[in-house]
């Protein structure tokens, strides 16, 4: 397969070269300008005009609900990857049962290895109070919940963090305070969708995020491991300047964070118009998080944008308050929100790749490189096609968003997938 005048990113200078890459056996053999078509075997030659050619988009946190398709599956969860021209996406482990044995891991593993063509699967391992020295080779992160997730997938007790932490490791941590939860469960009813952030507000955060720093603190000091911290879908203003106040203190301790659109983009303005489509966790804050969040891309404090895609079924969000799950897709709809942010000029290009591509690549060891030998895995992007956001267009099984028909501007028009080109948003027929 030949990709003619393909628009890459030259990382020397924070420009774009064009060039052609002629992939065969689904490796990169040869990138440099004008590839004679001669020296394409299999006659497929396909002309991206001059469309932005990036290394293989990362979404570094879904939930394709192994064990549970009648909300996802690897299947379907794979295709609406490929759909949204994501190649590599990084499964959670709160499953029904959760990943939190290495047999079980495995399992999963070995299960989700079938779906190659449609988009990279990999795992991460869930943390409990009793499996945190499990090393498992092939988990790209060991994830901490410190509030209730699915069966013993929580650190019940926190006394233990300093010791799970302890670790040469990547922990991924879900950073709510389950006893400021608690407490405010107990003083708000879940009666309206305002309630659902009352309930887990924004101190439950921030409280979490203490108590994390608190014990890296002594860790940091001990200097016996450098283990690595990543906390997810932060949501706050607060959260992230006690994340930057700690990265100036800390010698043996690595800090990153990753933020979601939702919290990027919506609000608690949005909570009574949305229901059930604005309750995710942590839920919607405040537009002074919004904008700090925002800062936070374009200061790089934040390292990653990824999506926390968590289907349910339609009519369990159509549900009341309290028998709605929390959670929304996201997959097909993190690339043309973000391309939205850099036509509107807000972050640019450059922004996009660093929080999609290569952050994402760095701090999960995943090889997307763009270089001849490897394994051809591509994100194409038009960055001028205007789009309305439908959910009835996904491939995902949740057909429904909060971005329901936002007018964006930038969409994925092909993704390559180990080796295998792809058309997103039914571009070849829409071009």
């Amino acid at each position: 397969m030949l990709l003619k005048n393909c628009k890459i990113i030259n990382n020397d200078n924070n420009g774009f070269i064009t060039v052609d890459i002629l992939i065969e056996n689904n490796i990169i053999k040869k990138i440099k300008k004008d590839i004679p078509n001669s020296e394409n075997s299999d006659n497929n030659i396909i002309n991206i005009k001059n469309n932005i050619v990036l290394e293989g988009i990362i979404d570094s946190h879904v939930h394709f609900r192994y064990g549970n398709e009648k909300k996802e599956g690897f299947k379907s969860g794979s295709e609406g990857a490929k759909n949204g021209g994501i190649p590599f996406v990084i499964d959670m482990p709160n499953n029904n049962s959760p990943t939190t044995t290495i047999e079980l891991f495995n399992e999963k593993y070995n299960k989700c290895k079938k779906y190659n063509e449609n988009t990279n699967i990999e795992l991460n391992y869930g943390i409990t109070n009793n499996n945190y020295l499990d090393v498992v080779p092939n988990a790209k992160s060991y994830k901490i919940f410190m509030v209730k997730s699915v069966g013993d997938l929580f650190i019940t007790d926190y006394s233990k963090l300093k010791n799970i932490l302890n670790q040469n490791k990547l922990f991924t941590i879900h950073c709510e305070h389950k006893d400021v939860i608690l407490e405010n469960s107990k003083k708000y009813k879940l009666n309206s969708w305002k309630d659902h952030f009352k309930i887990r507000d924004k101190n439950s955060e921030i409280k979490a995020i203490e108590e994390i720093l608190k014990n890296l603190k002594i860790i940091d000091k001990l200097n016996q491991s450098r283990p690595h911290i990543h906390i997810l879908h932060l949501s706050t203003k607060e959260g992230l300047e006690l994340i930057n106040n700690a990265k100036k203190t800390f010698k043996n301790v690595k800090l990153t964070t990753e933020v979601c659109p939702h919290h990027l983009l919506l609000n608690v303005n949005d909570a009574e118009k949305l229901k059930g489509l604005g309750k995710f966790n942590p839920p919607l804050r405040t537009k002074e998080d919004n904008k700090a969040l925002i800062n936070g891309l374009i200061n790089k404090s934040i390292n990653v944008v990824a999506t926390d895609h968590a289907p349910h079924t339609i009519e369990e969000k159509t549900n009341s308050v309290e028998n709605c799950p929390s959670g929304i897709p996201g997959i097909e709809t993190l690339v043309p929100l973000m391309l939205n942010l850099v036509n509107k000029k807000i972050i640019s290009i450059f922004d996009f790749n660093r929080l999609l591509v290569k952050n994402p690549s760095n701090i999960y060891n995943i090889n997307n490189k763009l270089k001849e030998g490897n394994r051809a895995n591509l994100s194409i992007i038009n960055l001028n096609k205007e789009h309305i956001i439908k959910g009835e267009n996904f491939k995902s099984k949740a057909k429904f968003t909060p971005f329901e028909n936002w007018e964006v501007k930038g969409i994925p028009t092909y993704v390559v997938v180990n080796g295998n080109i792809h058309s997103c948003y039914d571009y070849e027929n829409n071009d």
